[in-house]
C-alpha cells in the first residue's frame, strides 16, 4: 500500500457535470492499495473469482459493493486487524485499523496526486493514454494492473481499467452540503459511488472528478458488472511501513480458498428425458452463436439440428444473430477491436456490412428499422436514412436486450435503474413507459407472435412466460442447471432456449413444447458451446 499524505485540494470539476460542483476539501493521511485488487488476491481470500476476463494479475471485476466490503473484512481478520464493516448494516468504523473502501474524497484526492487538471497528467486525452486503459485503446478488455504509468504518488490504474467502488452513498447534491474536513459522504442513500472509469469508457468518464453510481446489491442475469472492481484503504495513523499487505494476505488466505471449494457443489449436468418432440419433424432454420471453431461465430443449422454451417469467418467474436421478418437477412453483433458494432448480412452469410456502433440489434416488424443498445441505452435506427434516436431515459443507466412488439407500437427493454433487473414496456417513441409486473427479477424479453405474452429469464436461471399485463406468471423450465435466451417457435407451440450446467457453460440449444413435462425437452446441439438462437421458417 501507499501512504497518501495529508493535505487539501479542490474536489470536483467546474466544467463537469452538475454533481461535480468544485469545493475545497482537507484530507488526513491514509493508506491506499498501489493497484486495484487483483483476481489472484481476491480468489486467495474469498475462494472464488467472479471475473469474466480471467487473469491472475488482472483486476477483480464483476463485484458488487457488498462483495468488496466482505473482502475488506476478510483481509482484516486474516491479518489480525479489526474489521471496519458491520456486514448487516454496511456501516463503516473509520477508527478501526482494518481494511475498508476509500471515501469518495480520498479516492479523488489520491487520483489527482497534487494535480488540478481533468486527469492526474493534465487535461490532454493524448497524455492519459500513458496512464490508463480506456476506450478504444483498451481493446475492449481489462489488463494486468500496473502496466501503465503511476501517478505522482505511485498509484497505478486510478484512471480506467475497472471502475472502483468507494465507501460513500451517492447523492447528486452532496457537494453543496459536504463537510470540508475529511468528508465521508451522505449518511444514507440507495446507491454507492464508483470512480475512475473503466476499459469500456471514453476518456471523459475517466476524469478524476467523474462520478458514477450503482446499487450495492443487485440481481442481474442480463448484464454482468464486468467493469466493477475496487482497491482497499486503511487509516493513516497505524504504525506501518509505507509498503504493506499483499503477500501476507495471500499466504494466510490459502485455507479460506480450500474451505470454500470443499463446500462448493459439483456442477449438475442437464438431464434429458425421452422427449415428445421428433427433431426430424421440425421445420425451418436456426441461427446461433457457437465456439466450435475456436472463437464465437454465427452459425446456422436445420431446425432438426442437422447440417450446421458456419456463417461468419472474420477475426472478431460475434453474437446476437436475429432473422429479419422475411428471413432473408440477419442482424448480429461484432466485437471489432473489443467494442460492439451492429452488422447486417444475408441469411447465407454473404454481404456483411457495418450498420452502427452498438449491440443486441432487434428488428422492427416491418424490417425498416432496428432497436439496439449503445452505452447502456436503447436506440432506434431507421435503416434507410440512418437517423437514430434514444428511446430510454438518460437516467436508465443499465439497459439491454431490447425487443420490438409484433404490431410495432411498443418496445420491451430490460433495465436495472430501479435496483433489481426488470422488464419495461415503452411506446416506440419512448414517451410512455411502464414496468412489466413480474414475480421475480427478470430480463431478456421475447414477445409472443400475437403480442399478448412474454418469455423471459429470471435471476434464478429459469425461463418463464407471463402475460403482457403481468398476469399468469408461469415457469416453463426447471432443474438445477441454468436456462437462458428463450425464443418462441415460428408457430408459437414451442420454445427454443439454451441450457448449461453452470453460467460458464457449455451451453446447448434445446426445444420444448409448452405442454411437455419439466424434463420433456430435446437437445439440438452437442458440439462446443452454443447459445443465443433464433428460429425462422420461410412461407
Amino acid at each position: 500500500m501507499v501512504l497518501v499524505p495529508a493535505g487539501s485540494f479542490t474536489m470536483g470539476d467546474a466544467s463537469g457535470r452538475p454533481d461535480e460542483t468544485p469545493h475545497r476539501v482537507s484530507m488526513r493521511a491514509f493508506y491506499l492499495d498501489r493497484t486495484p485488487v487483483t483476481q489472484e488476491l481476491y480468489e486467495a481470500v474469498m475462494g472464488v473469482n467472479p471475473s469474466k476476463r480471467k487473469g491472475t494479475t488482472n483486476p477483480i471485476e464483476r463485484t458488487q459493493w457488498t462483495d468488496a466490503v466482505r473482502f475488506c473484512n476478510e483481509c482484516s481478520e486474516l491479518e489480525g486487524l479489526t474489521p471496519c464493516y458491520d456486514l448487516n448494516s454496511g456501516q463503516c468504523n473509520f477508527e478501526a485499523d482494518g481494511y475498508r473502501l476509500p471515501t469518495e474524497a480520498e479516492w479523488e484526492y489520491a487520483c489527482r496526486a497534487g494535480s488540478e487538471g481533468k486527469y492526474c497528467c493534465g487535461d490532454r486525452e493524448a497524455d492519459l493514454v500513458r496512464y490508463a486503459w480506456f476506450k478504444p485503446q483498451s481493446g475492449g478488455m481489462t489488463h494486468p494492473v500496473g502496466q501503465k504509468q503511476a501517478n505522482a504518488w505511485g498509484l497505478y490504474d486510478m484512471h480506467g481499467n475497472v471502475w472502483q467502488w468507494c465507501n460513500d452513498y451517492y447523492a447528486e447534491n452532496y457537494y453543496a452540503e459536504s463537510l470540508s474536513d475529511n468528508p465521508r459522504g451522505p449518511a444514507t442513500g440507495q446507491m454507492r459511488v464508483l470512480r475512475g472509469g473503466a476499459w469500456e469508457c471514453p476518456a471523459d468518464k475517466c476524469r478524476a472528478a467523474s462520478r458514477f453510481k450503482e446499487f450495492p446489491v443487485y440481481a442481474d442475469a442480463c448484464f454482468g458488472s464486468d467493469s466493477y472492481g475496487f482497491r482497499r484503504a486503511k487509516k493513516g495513523d497505524a504504525a506501518e511501513k509505507r509498503e504493506t499487505a499483499g503477500a501476507a494476505t495471500q499466504v494466510a488466505a490459502a485455507p479460506v480458498a480450500e474451505k470454500a471449494s470443499a463446500h462448493s457443489p459439483p456442477p449438475t449436468a442437464a438431464k434429458q428425458a425421452v422427449g415428445r418432440i421428433d427433431p426430424a419433424q421440425l421445420k425451418g432454420t436456426i441461427v446461433f452463436v457457437s465456439d466450435r471453431s475456436g472463437t464465437l461465430k454465427i452459425w446456422k443449422m436445420e431446425a432438426s439440428g442437422k447440417n450446421p454451417t458456419q456463417l461468419t469467418h472474420g477475426a472478431d467474436p460475434e453474437a446476437d444473430p436475429r432473422f429479419a421478418p422475411d428471413g432473408k437477412r440477419l442482424l448480429f453483433t461484432s466485437l471489432h477491436g473489443g467494442f460492439p458494432e451492429v452488422w447486417l448480412m444475408n441469411a447465407d452469410g454473404s454481404g456483411p456490412s457495418f450498420v452502427t456502433k452498438g449491440s443486441q440489434g432487434s428488428w422492427a416488424p416491418d424490417g425498416k428499422a432496428i432497436v439496439f443498445i449503445r452505452d447502456n441505452q436503447a436506440y432506434v435506427r431507421d435503416l434507410d436514412s440512418g437517423r437514430e434516436r434514444r428511446v430510454t431515459p438518460e437516467g436508465w443507466e443499465r439497459c439491454g436486450v431490447p425487443a420490438w412488439s409484433p404490431d410495432g407500437k411498443h418496445l420491451a427493454v430490460a433495465s436495472r435503474h430501479l435496483g433489481n433487473i426488470g422488464i419495461f414496456i415503452l411506446t416506440a417513441d419512448g414517451k410512455e413507459r411502464r414496468q412489466l409486473k413480474a414475480q421475480e427479477p427478470c430480463c431478456t424479453p421475447e414477445w409472443s407472435r400475437d403480442g399478448k405474452k412474454f418469455l423471459c429469464q429470471t435471476v434464478q436461471g429459469h425461463i418463464h412466460q407471463v402475460d403482457a399485463s403481468g398476469d399468469n406468471w408461469e415457469q416453463l423450465t426447471f432443474g438445477a442447471d441454468v436456462q437462458h435466451d428463450a425464443r418462441y417457435s415460428p408457430d408459437g407451440s414451442m420454445i427454443l432456449f439454451c441450457r448449461a450446467p453452470t453460467p460458464e457453460g457449455p451451453w446447448q440449444i434445446c426445444v420444448k413444447r409448452f405442454d411437455d413435462d419439466e424434463e420433456g425437452f430435446v437437445v439440438l446441439t452437442k458440439e462446443g458451446s452454443n447459445s443465443l438462437p433464433d428460429w425462422h421458417v420461410s412461407p
